[in-house]
């Protein structure tokens, strides 16, 4: 057999595996964000809503039910060609904190999130191109009312651009594999956030020493404005190049006097 064919057959019997071990941990933490939020709490929580416009109807989650699988499908891809460059001895990524210095195993999470910050802003802005965004973007900009199962509702060509950086990085550095499962799974948790629908985060988060990060209310004015706050993790590159929207902070205020008085806001 040739050693492309090969090197490919290999790859595709893990994707397999890693799709359904992917199903297994982001299906159960989205349901249960879902039914947490959206139903068991849904009245008692109603101040918490971040926009009363309108709810997510049954098209919308079969939509976004369809795009998650395909965006699973991508990160099982990506996940069985890491697996397999590893095994070949070929990428950076080790176990033993010994195999390095123990600095490189402290600052491969840090590292590896501004890092991935600053991609998906870039990726993330340069999708809103009117070349891109009706080919690809437009497909998450659907979904105006966020929900949980936002968070995994994309083109499946966003995650490859999304997901891409990490092969080349990977081949390159050493990384320490517990620092990049935790990675991995604050960048889950972080989306569903962002998606969730709630703002969850305290009154003062704003004036407080992690002003920098972004929220669901965040996220949610880039749904509904179509543009800004591009960010995913942090607010620096938004706020360092103009583009975060102005009224952030004032709505993200508004939303916590609802929460304290216990009344939702009006609908816009």
């Amino acid at each position: 057999m040739h050693p492309i064919i090969e090197t490919l057959s290999q790859i595709a019997a893990r994707v397999p595996e890693s799709f359904l071990a992917a199903v297994a941990i982001n299906v159960p933490l989205i349901a249960l964000a879902y039914y947490v939020f959206w139903y068991l709490l849904a009245d008692r929580l109603k101040a918490w809503r971040i926009q009363l416009v309108r709810r997510a109807n049954a098209a919308q989650f079969r939509r976004e039910l369809k795009n998650s699988l395909y965006v699973l499908f991508v990160n099982a891809v990506f996940a069985a060609v890491l697996t397999y460059y590893g095994t070949q001895g070929l990428t950076g990524i080790y176990l033993d904190v010994s195999d390095h210095h123990w600095s490189v195993a402290v600052l491969t999470f840090p590292v590896l999130l501004l890092f991935d910050d600053a991609w998906f802003y870039w990726v993330h802005r340069a999708l809103h191109h009117p070349a891109l965004y009706h080919r690809i973007h437009h497909e998450h900009h659907k979904s105006l009312d966020v929900n949980p199962l936002t968070s995994l509702s994309f083109h499946w060509a966003e995650p490859v651009l999304l997901t891409l950086w990490i092969v080349p990085v990977s081949l390159v550095f050493p990384l320490y594999a517990p620092a990049l499962a935790v990675l991995q799974i604050y960048g889950f948790l972080d989306n569903l956030k962002s998606h969730l629908g709630y703002e969850v985060y305290p009154r003062g988060l704003n004036k407080s020493l992690l002003r920098f990060l972004t929220s669901s209310t965040y996220h949610n004015l880039h749904h509904t404005k179509f543009r800004g706050n591009y960010g995913v993790h942090f607010r620096f590159w938004d706020r360092f190049m103009g583009t975060e929207l102005e009224q952030y902070e004032t709505r993200y205020d508004e939303i916590q006097k609802a929460k304290r008085d216990g009344r939702p806001l009006p609908a816009e």
